[in-house]
């Protein structure tokens, strides 16, 4: 291989069968077969059918022939190892190739832009790149994994416009959390956290792009940003990757801080709240305060994120901002200000509650872009 040769890459007829490099070591030797057969015990016939490939060249047979030749018998089982390796990548060649339509499914050009693919060709190579990277082994499979997974979703959006995407999102994430060294999770430490999380809504992305993660990892959540995919509905997930770490997801579908901030705390709520064995994917829908759901850990996930960002102490306060009956952006900042919270959270949190119009207040909301 070349330096740089992707690794994964299939060389058809790149190793030699083991009978050739036999033939060819007895005509070095000038050994002819039966000569062969009488030195190792074996008949006439199997050597003829190992030269021929008809049958393979066992462990015993390799030790049987470093007597003989000479040639190390764990030569002669790496080169049956390889011969047989090269065969099944050959018969995996055929079968894939009736599913590279599979790629159909998929959005190829993200793809590409993530170095999840190295372009956007629907071929063999790249259905097998797209299989390596999911960890599967087959299309079928695949798809098989996702449905257990739907199995444990307590509120699932995976179905809800391209369930390809969404995976392919959820993957992205859960490889980088798994790369992510985190301590043993510890509940009580996460819980003594929340302050100083919640703080960082003030902070520029920056800084607290590091800064959340590594606070995070002490207490065992492996939290990862995704920019999300087009025609996905995903905001963030949460799925534990083993009993001692968990991974949370978010992605920047809304582009405004006080949703992502929300986000985050309405998947922390999850870690803190609901099962290990669970995994949750949110949306808009989710990450709706004013909207019951019929799920209850997504109402309960919901109030645990509002009473972080606006803890009850604020609450006498907000409702008499909120009640405002020509609500100005400067009262806006200044609540914010008092509440130690990102005035965009803010007037996100009114926009909500039907304070404030949609339209009004927007520009104290700070874009969140993730690379």
């Amino acid at each position: 291989m070349t330096p740089g040769a992707d690794s994964t890459a299939y060389a058809p007829q790149s190793v030699p069968a083991p009978g050739e490099t036999l033939k060819e070591t007895l005509e070095v030797l000038g050994i002819p077969q039966a000569d062969l057969a009488r030195r190792t015990g074996l008949s006439t016939k199997h050597i003829n059918q190992v030269i021929q490939g008809t049958a393979p060249l066992s462990p015993d047979t390799a030790l049987l022939l470093e007597r003989a030749t000479g040639v190390p018998a764990g030569l002669w089982n790496a080169r049956e190892a390889a011969w047989r390796t090269q065969l099944a990548r050959e018969e995996e060649e055929k079968a894939l190739s009736d599913h590279v339509g599979w790629l159909d499914h998929f959005p190829l050009r993200e793809l590409v832009s993530r170095k999840i693919l190295p372009d956007s060709s629907k071929n063999v190579f790249n259905l097998r790149r797209l299989l390596d990277f999911f960890g599967v082994a087959t299309p079928d499979v695949a798809e098989n994994v996702w449905r257990g997974y739907q199995t444990a979703f307590r509120r699932s959006t995976v179905l809800s416009r391209n369930e390809y995407a969404t995976a392919t999102w959820l993957r992205s994430a859960e490889r980088e959390a798994r790369k992510q060294e985190c301590g043993p999770y510890d509940r009580t430490e996460l819980i003594a956290l929340l302050p100083r999380l919640r703080a960082l809504t003030l902070e520029k992305q920056d800084f607290w792009s590091e800064e959340l993660p590594r606070l995070c990892g002490q207490a065992g959540v492996a939290l990862v940003f995704v920019p999300a995919f087009t025609k996905t509905n995903v905001s963030g997930a949460t799925r534990w990757l083993t009993s001692d770490k968990v991974m949370v997801a978010l992605s920047d579908r809304f582009k405004t801080d006080d949703q992502f901030w929300f986000s985050l705390f309405h998947e922390l709520a999850h870690v803190l709240l609901h099962g290990k064995r669970l995994t949750f994917m949110d949306d808009s829908e989710n990450l709706s305060p004013t909207k019951q759901h019929e799920d209850a850990s997504e109402d309960e996930a919901n109030e645990f994120a509002a009473n972080v960002l606006l803890p009850p102490q604020y609450a006498v306060a907000y409702r008499k901002l909120a009640a405002t009956r020509y609500l100005s952006l400067a009262a806006i900042e200044a609540f914010a200000s008092t509440a130690g919270i990102a005035p965009g959270i803010v007037v996100g949190r009114l926009q909500h509650d039907g304070a404030y119009e949609w339209r009004q207040g927007n520009h104290l909301k700070r874009p969140v872009t993730l690379a």
